[in-house]
């Protein structure tokens, strides 16, 4: 029996980092949204544990989007499959085909997104029948965001990221996202922002409140990436005014870069964005109230 998940990007729509637990983790207060940027993941009964991808969509026209992925123990969709064995006592045998239309090196939770299809889609596979917070305490072994890239829609990430809290979804709008040509390193970014002498970051707890209202011309006015002091991505200022200009009404950098999205209440106007920024690799879709879809 083979088992296919949708896996769903996210993006930051507020980041800030705050202090660092012992374990040299940060501490992260953000808004995370799933957005229908999405890989494909397929398992299918296998001898032991393999891996393969392949690009699609931009990625397949514009490959130097996608930073080199590997297909071996090292890729998080491999420990994953590796994490679920752990946990639930089951042989895993599984052959993991991933067509991958997350761009990496990006900020979007592309290898978080593969490892919980993973996790998801070996409990169907071995009918474990695991709850959600289980599916969650699996993902957590393997990265901060795979919990969220499990349950997905609209949350409140704390701790190092994995402590989520559903805020009311957010809905009606359309994405864009560009990814310019630099790769960043997630562990170089740290670096950088723990370097920085002065950080300014945002109100996050007023940033809540606006929202919760369901104030967003608040909410979106006030978002901001920390990031974005301290990560220098080439192009990042002409993308967000193009974006702008074309009516977007939050405009910013995701995690630790390089993509940058853009939230469009129109279509169209996301669109006629989309043609003016065809020199970088760009990639739309709309927003997902959930982190995995059923293939």
């Amino acid at each position: 029996m083979s088992v296919i998940r949708e896996a769903a990007a996210k993006l930051n729509l507020s980041l800030d980092l705050n202090g660092v637990f012992p374990d040299g983790y940060h501490e992260i207060h953000t808004v995370m949204q799933s957005v229908g940027v999405y890989d494909t993941v397929t398992l299918v009964p296998a001898e032991g544990i393999s891996l393969r991808s392949s690009l699609d969509g931009p990625l397949k026209e514009h490959p130097g989007s996608a930073a080199e992925i590997p297909c071996d123990a090292s890729n998080t969709a491999y420990k994953a499959a590796l994490r679920f064995a752990e946990y639930t006592g089951v042989n895993v045998g599984v052959g993991i085909e991933i067509v991958k239309r997350i761009p990496s090196g990006a900020g979007l939770a592309g290898g978080s997104a593969d490892a919980a299809a993973v996790i998801s889609g070996l409990d169907e596979m071995y009918r474990t029948g695991l709850s959600e917070r289980q599916l969650c305490e699996i993902g957590a072994r393997v990265g901060a965001d795979v919990p969220f890239c499990i349950v997905g829609g609209t949350m409140l990430a704390q701790n190092i990221g994995d402590l989520l809290t559903p805020l009311p979804p957010l809905s009606g709008y359309s994405v864009l996202i560009v990814k310019p040509d630099a790769h960043v390193s997630t562990k170089e970014a740290y670096a950088a922002f723990d370097a920085c002498d002065h950080i300014r970051h945002p109100a996050t707890s007023w940033l809540l409140h606006a929202y919760l209202r369901g104030d967003l011309k608040t909410f979106f006015a006030g978002c901001a990436n920390v990031f974005e002091q301290t990560v220098e991505v080439a192009g990042r200022a002409e993308i967000k005014s193009v974006m702008r200009s074309f009516g977007s009404e939050l405009a910013l950098m995701t995690g630790s870069g390089s993509a940058i999205f853009g939230l469009f209440r129109s279509a169209n106007d996301r669109d006629a964005c989309r043609a003016e920024l065809t020199r970088w690799s760009v990639f739309s879709g709309e927003l997902w109230q959930s982190g995995l879809r059923r293939g």
